[in-house]
């Protein structure tokens, strides 16, 4: 059985993963995904580089426009507020994962 630990917490979703096998879980709006710690960087590069350059004057925020890939067959649909919000999540767990890695704790 794995042992939890929280990366990041909001309103929106979760980002926890197993002490023991590494394997972490993003839960973020109605959906539950594991991920590899390769593909939540990269899922937080592609949310990053979409914030940056999504044109912020959209008339609705809330209208779903940007899709991520999280895997070859998987992709998040996600409206500009929704991004924002995923944005912070992961720089959340991304910023403790440094953490951990610095101080080597598991």
């Amino acid at each position: 059985m794995c042992d939890t630990q929280t990366l990041a917490f909001s309103a929106e979703g979760y980002i926890v993963r197993c002490t023991d096998c590494k394997r972490m879980q993003m839960a973020f709006g109605a959906v539950a995904i594991m991920v590899k710690p390769k593909q939540l960087q990269q899922l937080k590069e592609h949310a990053s580089l979409e914030l940056f350059y999504r044109d912020i004057c959209i008339a609705d925020p809330d209208t779903k426009i940007v899709s991520l890939p999280i895997n070859n067959t998987t992709m998040l649909c996600l409206s500009t507020n929704e991004l924002t919000a995923l944005n912070n999540l992961l720089d959340q767990a991304t910023a403790l994962l440094e953490v951990y890695e610095m101080l080597e704790i598991d």
